[in-house]
């Protein structure tokens, strides 16, 4: 080791031996047994899906979307249509949606003497990117390392890229970054233009899918074919009392996956807490019951039934409650009155 290297105290990692080095695993493999224990209960958790209505509706719609996109007209394809999946931030989009396309027969990776096809791609945004970024990523995704380009170029060449990937299909989540909230009906429309044209190009037709914020239907605005060429599934957000035993079964489904229980949990008002906590939006219920848990899990790593108390434990965790019971929904009497979602401290409280 170098002198230099002495003074950062860091190890050289020769580069042939890097691919072999998993850090997190490192981590991981550091940890007190108690928490090895709290982890294999965690990780087996992070592995549930509570599936309901919403899902068997994307299910169907997608699938009929792959039979309009699959059908041949004269022998020829036909001009692909693009799909959308619209919903509030915290709907539970993502894992849905790709759920269904790791699921859909049609879009199986397939092995060949060469290597892996898959037939598919996902990428998802995180901010703001340039438009030319985003068809860079997407070649990036399917494994095709491209020069940047020019705008017009990128997507010019995105088709011929794909095909010899031999890819069809392109899943862009969390689309809403693309059309923020000041941009113009300018960039809207050169926007619309770019997908619509990869989507009917003469090279290699790709079916795209299009999952964020209600507001990206504005492409179906901007475009009168994109308009006609379009499947929209939208998932709104929890209705209670009607999807009380939504609520039910997600508390059920997740906490028996890893050998816990509720009690009488279901006869109380807690569900409906739960879902005015998490903005009665099917994600962020389920996110509150995963945080309850591992609060349960780091009292007693063997625990086996989930109270009220990790709940508030959780919501003081996530908001700015902690000390003020009285704004803790899961301790308030008239939690009802409180607004949806964390509390934060309102405008004039000091």
């Amino acid at each position: 080791m170098s002198a230099g290297n002495d003074v950062l105290g860091t190890a050289v990692i020769d580069p042939g031996m890097a691919a072999d080095v998993d850090p997190f695993h490192s981590m991981r493999a550091g940890l007190p047994e108690r928490s090895q224990r709290i982890l294999r209960r965690l990780d087996v958790l992070e592995n549930v899906y509570v599936e309901c209505g919403r899902d068997r509706l994307l299910t169907e719609v997608f699938d009929r979307f792959m039979l309009s996109f699959l059908t041949r007209r004269n022998e020829r394809r036909k001009e692909a249509e693009i799909f959308f999946l619209t919903g509030s931030s915290g709907a539970g989009k993502t894992a849905a949606m790709e759920r269904v396309l790791r699921r859909h027969p049609a879009l199986q990776p397939e092995t060949r003497s060469f290597g892996v096809v898959e037939r598919y791609v996902s990428v998802s945004l995180t901010g703001y990117v340039h438009p030319r970024i985003l068809a860079e990523m997407i070649m990036d995704a399917a494994g095709a390392r491209v020069a940047k380009v020019g705008r017009g170029e990128a997507w010019y060449r995105l088709a011929g890229t794909l095909q010899t990937r031999q890819v069809s299909l392109v899943h862009i989540d969390e689309f809403t970054h693309l059309m923020p909230s000041n941009g113009t009906a300018k960039d809207i429309d050169e926007l619309a233009n770019a997908i619509k044209g990869a989507s009917i190009s003469p090279t290699h037709l790709i079916a795209f899918v299009l999952s964020g914020l209600p507001r990206i239907t504005n492409l179906l605005i901007a475009d009168h074919q994109v308009e006609r060429r379009n499947c929209i599934v939208e998932f709104s957000d929890l209705r209670l009392p009607d999807e009380r035993r939504l609520v039910v079964r997600i508390l059920k489904t997740m906490t028996e996956a890893i050998g816990m229980g509720i009690g009488n949990m279901a006869d109380t008002d807690l569900p409906e807490r739960v879902a005015h906590a998490g903005r009665r939006q099917y994600g962020r219920v389920c996110q509150y019951v995963s945080a309850a848990i591992r609060h349960a899990l780091y009292v007693d790593p063997d625990a086996s039934e989930l109270k009220r108390e990790h709940f508030a434990l959780a919501y003081a965790e996530r908001s700015l409650a902690r000390g003020h019971n009285e704004r803790n929904l899961f301790l308030a009497d008239d939690w009802d009155n409180l607004p949806l979602g964390s509390y934060f401290r309102q405008e004039g409280e000091e």
